[in-house]
This record gives structure tokens, sequence and C-alpha cells, in this order.
């Protein structure tokens, strides 16, 4: 290695090492691993989630060739302030071997970390560094700290109840820490979406204040599962409980097309000719003539399967009787939602 690209490699192992533990020694012949990418921190359920990427490139900015593993590092703070300083007392917490991983989860370029030694009232930093077959570790990460307590209980009695592009959802208040103290600062409640086999979305980012929310981002006819969270608002952060009951619902449309206009009839030799004027919906699946005549107390239904087009004869018709038509518009959801009847119209024959 040339003296300058060395003296840029110490430099910036210094800089890393700057706050907290020293670095192991550096061996001048080595060109480390640059730190981790998208290292993130965040809590899920009753662990402190950590996740981070594989660097791609040593610390000279070249193309990285070998990375045996990386080593998480933790220290405490007691208390929950926001405003904590960087803390010198980080001790390795774990080592994974990308090879023979007895910590964490490897999965490709992605290593993923969960943290359950954990006290309430504490604010826990975290920070991590590749190291090489070598065992000599590359730049570190960002220091990243959340803070941990007693969670809220998860919530119960989760009722979900579908509509037309709408699912309204219903949950019994958290009033409680899951160590059965009151929950002194409930800051509300997460609500959790996903169709099929799909990743959950959070809802809103911010917790909703009332144990009720109707979602009217969805789709008729899809299945849809929910989950709530009740959330605290400890250190300036959001702690969230365990996942309430899991609920399914499957919104559906639940009116029919608009009623149908210009209905007309026409005596002809082979009956009485309808037509009307096309339905405007987007989901129609047919329509349905209905007719009135002498003697007869309800509306008899001509058309047991749906027409297709605005057009229809009544061939069983008689001289000289009168007639009276409606006619009406479906669509094509499970239900099968008919629309109000059109305006009648009547025929002497």
């Amino acid at each position: 290695m040339a003296l300058p690209a060395f003296f840029l490699v110490l430099a910036l192992v210094l800089l890393a090492a700057a706050c907290g533990k020293k670095l192991p020694p550096l061996a001048p012949d080595q060109v480390l691993p640059a730190p981790v990418r998208e290292f993130k921190l965040s809590q899920e359920g009753d662990a402190l989630v950590l996740s981070w990427l594989l660097p791609r490139v040593n610390l000279l900015g070249q193309p990285l060739t070998q990375v045996q593993g990386c080593r998480v590092y933790r220290a405490e703070i007691k208390g929950v302030s926001p405003e904590a300083p960087c803390p010198t007392n980080f001790v390795l917490y774990a080592d994974i071997d990308l090879a023979y991983p007895q910590k964490g989860e490897v999965r490709g370029e992605a290593l993923v970390f969960q943290d359950r030694e954990l006290t309430p009232d504490r604010r826990y930093c975290y920070r991590v560094a590749a190291y090489d077959q070598g065992g000599y570790l590359g730049g570190r990460s960002p220091t990243l700290s959340h803070v941990w307590g007693w969670l809220p209980r998860a919530p119960r009695e989760l009722k979900v109840a579908p509509g037309d592009k709408m699912v309204q959802l219903k949950w019994s208040p958290v009033t409680q820490l899951s160590n059965g103290s009151p929950v002194p600062d409930l800051a509300g409640y997460l609500i959790f979406r996903r169709s099929g086999d799909s990743a959950w979305i959070k809802l809103r980012s911010e917790p909703v204040a009332q144990a009720v929310y109707q979602d009217v981002a969805v789709l008729n006819e899809v299945e849809y599962t929910y989950k709530v969270q009740a959330a605290r608002r400890l250190g300036g952060e959001l702690l969230a409980s365990l996942d309430s009951p899991l609920q399914v619902a499957k919104p559906e449309k639940l009116t029919g097309p608009p009623p149908l206009l210009g209905l007309f009839a026409v005596a002809t030799s082979q009956g009485v000719e309808l037509r009307w004027e096309p339905s405007p919906a987007q989901d129609l699946a047919g329509y349905r003539v209905y007719r009135w005549g002498p003697g007869v107390e309800a509306p008899e239904l001509l058309t047991p399967e749906l027409l297709t087009k605005p057009y229809f004869v009544d061939s069983r018709v008689q001289r000289g009787r009168t007639y009276s038509y409606y006619v009406t518009a479906v669509d094509s959801s499970r239900r099968a939602n008919e629309s109000l009847p059109s305006e009648e119209t009547a025929i002497s024959y």
C-alpha cells in the first residue's frame, strides 16, 4: 500500500474510534471494509432489532473482496433521556461470522440482529463494524439508540366490519402496561394491514387516538388481514405492544348501478319490443326485464338469464291487453347488486 493511502486508512479508523473503545491495531498491509450500509434500529415486539447491509467497498472506496463477519457493540444508559451523550462504555455484544452465524440472521447482503436482553427504563446504543478474514475491524457504523420500557398490553377483541370499499375496525381500549400498572403515556394505536402474503403496511405513521378506525383505502372483493398495536411514548420514542389477534375482512360492493333511462315500448308483429339507454356502469353484468299484466299482483321477471344488450322482445303477449314494463341493471360483483327500477312504460297490444 502506498504511504499516503495508509495514512488515509489510519485517519478514517481513528476517526471512527474517537467515541468509545479503541479499535484493534491496524495491519499496514490490510485494506479494511468500509462502514456497513443502511444501518437501522427499531423496536419490534419484545426486541430491539438491528439491520444493515454489508459494505461493498473498502475504506479507500475500492471494491471489497472479503468480509468475514460483523461485530455488534452495545452500551446501556440508565434513564430514557433523548439527550444522552455519546457513551464510552461500548462492549462487544455479538460476533456474527457470515460462514457460521451463531447469532443474528444472514439474508444475502442483509443482516438482522434481535436484542431481547433488555431492562426497562434504559436507553440502549448500538454500532456495528464489519471485519476481514484476519479479524481486523473496518469502519464503524453511526451510533443508533432506542429506549426500552414496559410495553403496553396488546389490544384485545379486535373486530372488523367490511363495507363498500371500506373496513371498520374496533377494539378494546388499552389501559395497562405488560406489568399490570396503568399506562401513563399512551400515544394511541398503530394499525397494520396486508393482503395475501404481502408485507404488513402501517396505515398511519402516527398512532390514532381512539380505539376505532375506518380504512377507506381498500378495494372490493380483496381479502385483507388486520392487526393493531398499542403504543406509548417514552423518551420521545414510541414503544409498541405485541400484536392484537388477527382479523380478516373482504370489502364488497353493496350498491347497484344507477337506474336505467329512456325505456320505451313498441308493438310489433313479434310482440312488444323494448329498448332503453345502455347503462354507464363500468362493472355491468347485464339487464333484467320485468312486466305487469292484467290480473298480476307482482311484477314478473321475463329474463331469468341476464341480457347483454339494451333490447328485448316480449313475445308472450296477447292482443287487446295492456302491459307495463320496467328494466334494471345488474353489476358483476359477488352480490350481483341490482339497480333501482327504471321508470315504467305501458303499452296496449
